[in-house]
């Protein structure tokens, strides 16, 4: 499986409110990968903790025969051209596009790290993960997104009401 999050939590003046900017990246998404699934649409606190505005996240899974690089390269300009400037981490945002897991594929490197370093760690993830497979395997640690959703019960996670 290849899986990548998507995630905004800023007023765009292309798109609009967050939810806007989450569904027209998918629909661009779409012209350049299959999309195979689409989780459900998430409300979700910052992390870490701070006074910027709640996201609305979620993740598709992928078919593409392009390399891992060149996807992140194609998230990347995507992000730019929805008017995402990268300053500092964990910035409010237009719009996030990550590249969460690439099939079974470990490496670090300096420009990615897959599957994704926090992944495991984030109920905004993980939760739509289960959406798409709640039996995918984490390459690293061997356990179900299911199994590692349940350690994340402390972070707030609400499904997005259309």
């Amino acid at each position: 499986m290849i899986l990548i999050a998507f995630g905004s939590n800023l007023y765009s003046e292309k798109y609009g409110e967050p939810e806007d900017n989450c569904i027209k990246g998918i629909e661009i998404l779409k012209n350049y990968f299959f999309l195979k699934k689409i989780s459900k649409l998430y409300t979700t606190e910052p992390i870490p903790k701070s006074d910027q505005s709640w996201f609305v996240n979620g993740v598709v899974e992928i078919s593409t025969t392009k390399k891992p690089n060149d996807i992140l390269n194609q998230l990347h300009k995507i992000e730019k051209n929805f008017g995402r400037l990268r300053k500092k981490k964990n910035e409010p945002r237009i719009i996030d596009l990550d590249l969460l897991c690439y099939h079974k594929v470990v490496f670090n490197k300096h420009t990615i790290t897959l599957p994704h370093p926090r992944l495991h760690i984030r109920r905004f993830v993980l939760q739509p993960i289960c959406d798409i497979n709640p039996s995918w395997i984490h390459p690293i640690f061997k356990l179900k997104a299911k199994t590692l959703l349940k350690k994340t019960s402390n972070q707030k996670i609400f499904l997005k009401k259309s």
